[in-house]
């Protein structure tokens, strides 16, 4: 008798248990989800327990699962997306409030090389900068000034006779450095230019002209991110600031593209001390590749409290619109510092360093993650992975080298992808702020293709999207919008035969940008057993007007059931 009261105890018991373990923390109701799931799913309820989806489904079926604890959230039929994943951006620009914002409308004010000096000169009231100290500024765009030239050395000498100064194009490929800064760098006409770099010249002179092209920059550049500046705690504090921001996007998985191991460590103490809330990718640069291998703090691929180094960014070339990326057939109109006639761009690397590279991720079971704008870049990549598969006996199939930006891939190329196994992060923000500049730079057949995630998908290679923020804004939806609508700043549509519907614009920014960091088994679609990362959405981006999905507003965003974001 006792044996018989001691299993229906038992029974009772684990029965309690179960039903404990089956109540959800957390139920959202009344809402249509956009699950993502293979099938592209939409449900009206979504159920959370201890961080991940418990079930999907129907609110009667998922009201079934709120318990005496549970909290329950009317959506009041508001949309809910996935947790939206950053294919490629660059998250430790925090640095940059320490810079003058100088890019054009709607990013910023200046239209005129005149703005750009009055932009300095305000900054460096504001900041209270003395005579002789740096002052520096991101964001010009050559193409959107009156002017339609670089700055020189002599628009801001007069200004800043005693101030070194240097601002840094929209693409970050290149500077220009007053005479002060050119000083300080030791830069003159006897300089030559560095491996993977030009100075510009003055007509039929060696003298500088202050454009510094791709490592050029390195002879006058300051420090952009600003990450190792202040106290840990400062660091810390400007670290939350800068998750709240993307967060606010909708961003629960972030990228930082060219890490410094100074970023590096300050995530990773960040991560020891609980301060991350969202998941930071980081991709140390190749420079100091080796030195993260080496050391025992680090561990290539592993996510752990909200922090993981994944792969390296390696450059291969430079920015389209800068005309420094490097292309198989020559831009159309004139290039900076290009004295020829055929001027293509140039490689910031030789085929030997490339291989090299490519070489070590393989030996170390990296995946590489590699900036080719230009489709001659892009064939230094292909090289150097037939190359790397040969030497090493391997295949790069299943190893998901990325081709950051592949902005202008060739159509043989995506043939090439394919059969490798690279996947592309494209950018469809090129159409808005600079289609127009390509069309004229490249002709309207190089510049329609740019970014082509439509053939992508048709050839069935997996492809995701991106912002490359600071060079746009990480505002996740108008990235949904370029992708959708492939509009220009003129209105003209920018290869119509690549727009992607809105649900298709949306798989690359979550269940495909889970795939690009090997984590699509645990996020990037709203499905049962997955990260609860979720995001509520003002209005359905799937039947909206398409030319108002940029103006969709993230309400709150969802990171593992625990609101990191919410619209006040």
């Amino acid at each position: 008798m006792k044996k018989v009261i001691l299993s229906i105890s038992l029974f009772w018991a684990s029965t309690a248990v179960f039903a404990q373990k089956t109540s959800a923390d957390k139920i959202f109701i009344n809402g249509k989800i956009i699950t993502v799931d293979n099938q592209n799913s939409i449900a009206q309820a979504v159920a959370v327990q201890d961080g991940k989806i418990l079930a999907v489904g129907t609110t009667k079926d998922i009201e079934k699962l709120k318990g005496k604890n549970t909290q329950v959230v009317d959506l009041g039929g508001k949309t809910v997306t996935p947790g939206l994943i950053d294919g490629h951006s660059h998250f430790m620009s925090f640095g940059r409030a320490n810079l003058a914002n100088l890019n054009p409308p709607p990013v910023g004010n200046i239209r005129k090389i005149a703005d750009i000096v009055a932009e300095l000169q305000k900054f460096k009231a504001q900041k209270g900068l003395k005579e002789g100290d740096w002052i520096s500024g991101f964001g010009y765009d050559v193409d959107q000034l009156e002017e339609k030239r670089h700055p020189r050395k002599e628009d801001f000498d007069a200004a800043f006779p005693n101030n070194p100064v240097v601002i840094t194009h929209v693409s970050g490929h290149m500077s220009v450095a007053n005479s002060a800064a050119l000083k300080a760098g030791s830069v003159t006409s006897e300089t030559p230019d560095p491996a993977g770099g030009v100075i510009e010249r003055k007509e039929n002179s060696k003298e500088p002209t202050g454009l510094l092209q791709e490592k050029a920059q390195g002879l006058v550049r300051v420090n952009l991110s600003g990450s190792s500046k202040g106290t840990i705690e400062e660091r810390l504090a400007q670290l939350k600031e800068q998750q709240e921001y993307y967060a606010s996007f909708g961003v629960t998985t972030a990228q930082d593209g060219s890490s410094s191991f100074e970023s590096l460590e300050l995530l990773r103490e960040a991560s020891k001390r609980g301060e991350l809330v969202i998941d930071i990718e980081a991709l140390p640069s190749y420079p100091i590749v080796d030195k993260v291998i080496n050391n025992p703090n680090y561990q290539y691929g592993v996510l752990k409290n909200h922090f993981k180094i994944n792969g390296f960014k390696f450059f291969s070339d430079g920015s389209p619109q800068g005309k420094t990326a490097f292309f198989g057939k020559a831009y159309l109109t004139k290039v900076p510092g290009c004295d020829h006639a055929e001027c293509r761009g140039f490689p910031v690397v030789t085929q030997e360093q490339f291989n090299d590279a490519i070489i070590k991720a393989f030996a170390n079971n990296i995946q590489p993650y590699v900036h080719c704008n230009g489709d001659a870049a892009i064939d230094m990549y292909i090289t150097a992975v037939e190359n790397a598969n040969k030497v090493l006996g391997l295949t790069s199939l299943g190893r998901r080298p990325v081709v950051i930006h592949s902005q202008f891939v060739r159509l043989d190329q995506l043939d090439k992808y394919k059969q490798l196994g690279f996947l592309p992060s494209l950018f469809s923000n090129h159409a808005f702020f600079w289609g127009d500049v390509h069309e004229t730079n490249l002709g309207y057949d190089r510049a329609k293709f740019l970014s082509p995630l439509k053939t992508a998908q048709t050839k069935g290679i997996i492809a995701t999207n991106h912002t490359d923020f600071g060079v746009t804004p990480i505002n996740q939806l108008f990235l949904l919008w370029t992708s959708v609508e492939r509009k220009s700043r003129s209105g003209k549509v920018i290869g119509p035969e690549e727009r992607l519907t809105p649900l298709e614009g949306l798989r690359a920014i979550t269940i495909n940008g889970a795939y690009e960091y090997f984590e699509e088994n645990t996020k990037g679609s709203i499905e049962k057993g997955k990260l609860a990362d979720l995001v509520v959405l003002s209005d359905d981006i799937l039947t909206i007007e398409p030319s108002k999905i940029k103006d969709v507003v993230v309400l709150e965003t969802i990171k593992e059931g625990k609101t990191v974001f919410k619209k006040k």
